[in-house]
């Protein structure tokens, strides 16, 4: 009887006090407007900040401590990239690209050593159409449409730069292919300019360039 009393008293009073100007009314689906913001509010990035600057940031010293997704976080140069990273889902995992590439290199899908991505500055995503730029960083690019970018930039085995071999690549983008050369060295078009950045499980090499699929680019301006 006890416990009935203090309930009918608990809801008399939660009454009252709904009913008291200003307050919310129980029967109201609209939150609070600094509920509604905290709702809406995205998620933080865990990469680092873009540095606007006409200069080059300092680069980050990778270790073999570090994972794939360690090192893009980290290092400013790759700040674009990496965001990317963050909102491109593997449809099977329901993983981010940036989650997966933080595995271990005994879990990295059906390879035991490890993975290759050839990652682009972010000054390097400055030489795509700005239409496409805008909605890359917009996030106006479907998931498949990233999905399709990214995998162009990923190489599911380790690869360092002592074993490459001119001519298409495949890569993790289901039936797409790279081509990369030798004299210059390039991947997709675009310059190697850094290599064998070696991490706990693969290898970052930096390019000048986006590896930009007809697809995609289609995907997106048209």
């Amino acid at each position: 009887m006890r416990r009935q009393a203090a309930a009918i008293l608990f809801v008399t009073a939660l009454l009252a006090a709904c009913a008291a100007p200003g307050s919310p009314s129980l029967s109201s689906s609209t939150p609070p407007a600094s509920a509604a913001a905290s709702q809406a509010a995205p998620a933080a990035s865990v990469c680092a900040p873009s540095v606007a600057t006409s200069e080059s940031p300092p680069p980050v010293e990778p270790t073999t401590e570090m994972s794939i997704a360690d090192l893009l976080s980290a290092d400013p140069r790759f700040a674009r990239f990496c965001r990317l990273t963050e909102r491109a889902v593997s449809p099977g995992l329901g993983l981010s690209w940036l989650e997966i590439w933080d595995f271990s290199a005994d879990r990295m899908g059906d390879n035991q050593d490890g993975v290759t991505v050839f990652v682009p500055t972010d000054a390097a995503f400055d030489t795509l159409d700005p239409v496409v730029l805008s909605a890359l960083e917009q996030g106006q690019v479907g998931n498949d449409l990233l999905y399709s970018l990214l995998g162009h930039h990923y190489v599911h085995r380790l690869y360092p730069s002592s074993e490459f071999e001119p001519g298409l690549q495949r890569t993790w983008s289901g039936t797409g292919t790279v081509e990369l050369t030798l004299d210059p060295v390039t991947f997709g078009g675009c310059a190697v300019v850094q290599t064998d950045l070696r991490v706990a499980n693969g290898y970052v090499h930096v390019i000048d360039c986006v590896v930009l699929p007809e697809e995609v680019a289609d995907g997106i301006t048209g």
